[in-house]
């Protein structure tokens, strides 16, 4: 049984949220801004960014993952 291509996309997505989403690199991967990175990456710093990371972690998994989660 083949997986398909936007189920393959949301384990990879997964993944980098879950091992290098504390350093920005899942909104590079979705193809955002480089600023956004950067300032997801600042926030870790402070708990906002742990609390951000968590929430992009729980949205890949059931598949509602947005680039920036203000939209």
């Amino acid at each position: 049984m083949a997986k398909s291509k936007s189920t393959g996309n949301r384990v990879v997505l997964f993944l980098i949220c879950l091992f290098l989403g504390w350093f920005g690199i899942d909104k590079l991967y979705m193809k955002g801004t480089w600023k956004l990175a950067l300032v997801k990456f600042l926030l870790n710093f402070l708990i906002i960014g742990e609390i951000w990371n968590i929430y992009d972690i729980i949205c890949a998994c059931m598949g509602r993952y947005k680039l920036n989660p203000l939209d």
